[in-house]
């Protein structure tokens, strides 16, 4: 983020209503990172392969992140952010890929956070840097976008279908990508150009 010329600054977790509020006014834009996987019942399911969620950040990033679209904040969501953004706007999860099929277990890869995975379909390339076709992405995740929430239309998408890459057409820019572009953004001028395309938006 600093590289692309943002200041950042770590939010902790906090249940007050007037604090979020605070947020929205203090910050030019948002960004949800990877973590914990989201508590299921946040977006209306049991639990079915969820791992060790984190219900007090989970009670906290919700409201936020519904916030900050409801104010048209720019936001980016990575990974986990991603899967928060969707939830956010009412979408669902899948709570684990390989029970979807043994194949999608190759999206977990945390051994290969600088390296390339396997590739994603863009669907917006307007949203990478006019990137067409195809593009390689590291992948260390298990759950993925299921169903999309009300407003949102996928960006990218992993062999099988798999939901890679969300955005918000209404909104001046709302993109969750489910990969970890900040560690590819040193050699990857594609992954540098989605942060640097949030820090744009907030200082207009």
């Amino acid at each position: 983020m600093r590289a692309a010329g943002g200041v950042p600054a770590l939010l902790s977790a906090s249940d007050g209503e007037a604090e979020i509020s605070s947020l929205l006014e203090r910050f030019d834009a948002f960004l949800f990172s990877g973590g914990s996987d989201i508590t299921p019942s946040f977006y209306g399911e049991g639990d079915c392969g969820s791992v060790a969620p984190d219900a007090e950040r989970d009670a906290f990033e919700l409201p936020l992140c519904r916030a900050v679209l409801a104010a048209d904040k720019p936001v980016l969501g990575i990974c986990r952010g991603c899967q928060m953004l969707n939830a956010a706007a009412g979408g669902t999860l899948i709570q684990h890929l390989p029970d979807v099929d043994e194949k999608f277990a190759l999206h977990r890869r945390p051994d290969v956070m600088k390296g390339y995975v396997h590739d994603v379909r863009l669907l917006r390339p307007e949203l990478f840097a006019g990137r067409s076709g195809v593009m390689s992405v590291n992948s260390m995740h298990h759950q993925a976008v299921g169903r999309l929430g009300e407003g949102v239309e996928a960006a990218a998408e992993a062999e099988g279908g798999v939901v890679e890459a969300i955005f918000f057409p209404s909104k001046k820019f709302a993109l969750g990508v489910q990969w970890h572009p900040e560690c590819l953004a040193g050699c990857d001028p594609v992954q540098r150009a989605i942060f640097a395309a949030l820090v744009a938006r907030a200082r207009k």
